[in-house]
């Protein structure tokens, strides 16, 4: 058996989508007024949180994988280069943190492989 949804609820939907994407859009431009990279940031955090919450299932398609790490490195990777534009240790605080990340990520794919050993 199938449930599908009523129109009304798909319109209702809709309306919600369409006031969730209208109001984050006028967040991102009233930051941009205050300064161009509050609204930078605002939208880079945003898309590194999309990213990091964006959880395929193992199974699905490759684009999806590929789609959750693209907004994650593209979210990062805007920080980063906003933190560079406004000062210059900040930036290079977010590149040693990312290396940090990565080293970590190398040490605990090391430690899941030794328990099938």
């Amino acid at each position: 058996m199938t449930t599908q949804r009523t129109s009304w609820a798909l319109a209702r939907e809709a309306a919600g989508l369409f006031l969730t994407a209208f109001g984050l859009l006028g967040v991102l431009v009233a930051l941009g007024a205050l300064h161009w990279a509050a609204g930078l940031s605002a939208a880079m955090a945003g898309l590194l949180a999309t990213g990091v919450l964006m959880r395929p299932k193992p199974n699905a398609a490759p684009w999806a994988h590929i789609a959750r790490v693209a907004a994650c490195i593209l979210g990062y990777g805007g920080l980063t280069a906003c933190a560079f534009a406004l000062c210059t240790p900040l930036g290079w605080i977010g590149v040693s943190a990312a290396v940090v990340l990565f080293g970590l990520w190398l040490t605990t794919r090391e430690h899941e492989n030794e328990g099938a050993v």
